[in-house]
C-alpha cells in the first residue's frame, strides 16, 4: 500500500463515517489496533485535519515506515 496526495484527496471526500471505518480497516489489515496508537474514530475531526496536512514529506516517510512495519512482520 502507497499512500499518495491523489489516495488522500479520495479519503478526506469521504463523509465521516466512511472515514473512520476506511482507517480502521486499513489498521487492522495491516495488524495495527487504532486504539493502541491512540487514533480514536470518533476523534474524526482532528483525524481529519492531520492527514490535511500532511505534506509530500510526511507521505514518503510514513510508507518508508510501513514498508519497514510490512519487512519486519514477514521475518517473523
Amino acid at each position: 500500500m502507497q499512500i499518495d496526495q491523489k489516495t488522500l484527496q479520495r479519503l478526506l471526500t469521504m463523509n465521516d463515517e466512511k472515514l473512520a471505518a476506511m482507517i480502521d480497516r486499513i489498521a487492522r489489515e495491516s495488524g495495527i489496533s487504532p486504539e493502541a496508537l491512540g487514533a480514536r474514530p470518533d476523534d474524526i475531526r482532528s483525524i481529519r485535519a492531520a492527514l490535511g496536512s500532511a505534506t509530500e514529506e510526511d507521505l514518503k516517510r510514513l510508507n518508508e515506515l510501513y514498508n519497514v512495519y510490512r519487512q519486519t512482520r514477514k521475518t517473523r
